[in-house]
């Protein structure tokens, strides 16, 4: 029935996009082996809830509204509180360098926000049984860049490899930026503030505050 035996998985969900969490629940409720025993749009209101409750996975959304926390600091807050609750992030932005920083913040699994539901549950079922998961593609991306020792073990990914040139870290750095996310950092080098730069890029807030936590 699950990789978990009979016991079902009790899962969260925190997520700020009202249709996203109504599927969700939804789908949720169709298979056996899952409880959700939670869904959020705020992260106060996970972080209140997980005080007198459990969940054995989180399904937690990487970019939330502009009051928020931002993805890696909230990762950073849960998992210091909880640190045997399982994350897993679900994001539209697709930044290798943001899932190599979860990963080695802690989350246990990483899903594109345009795969299907039932990848979700798939995620959920392998990282409550204690495994990893990453999509094939994001995994063999993520081999490709610059790995400092200390992190190899963390990712799962070549252990020990390094690029051999402890003095080019900036130049590993914009290896890892999008022309998007650079355009972005070098606002904020030059002194604008997230809503200036939105409205010079002709972007959200969310977005540009999303470019930003992926520098």
């Amino acid at each position: 029935m699950t990789l978990l035996s009979n016991k079902k998985i009790t899962v969260a969900l925190l997520d700020d996009h009202p249709m996203i969490r109504h599927a969700f629940e939804m789908a949720a409720a169709k298979e056996r082996d899952i409880n959700l025993t939670g869904s959020f749009g705020h992260s106060r209101e996970l972080l209140n809830w997980l005080q007198k409750n459990h969940a054995d996975v989180l399904v937690l959304d990487y970019i939330l509204g502009s009051d928020e926390m931002d993805g890696l600091s909230l990762i950073k807050h849960i998992l210091a509180r909880h640190p045997k609750l399982k994350i897993l992030l679900s994001s539209s932005m697709e930044s290798l360098a943001v899932i190599r920083a979860a990963f080695i913040s802690g989350i246990r699994g990483y899903m594109s926000k345009r795969e299907e539901t039932q990848s979700y549950f798939k995620a959920v079922r392998m990282i409550a049984s204690g495994q990893r998961f990453i999509p094939a593609t994001i995994a063999m991306e993520l081999t490709r860049l610059p790995v400092q020792k200390r992190h190899g073990d963390v990712l799962s990914l070549n252990p020990g490899a390094n690029s051999g040139n402890e003095g080019s870290d900036f130049a590993q750095l914009t290896k890892l930026l999008s022309p998007r996310e650079a355009e972005v950092i070098r606002c904020f080098l030059d002194g604008m503030q997230i809503i200036d730069i939105a409205a010079k890029l002709k972007r959200s807030r969310k977005t540009i505050s999303g470019h930003k936590q992926a520098v």
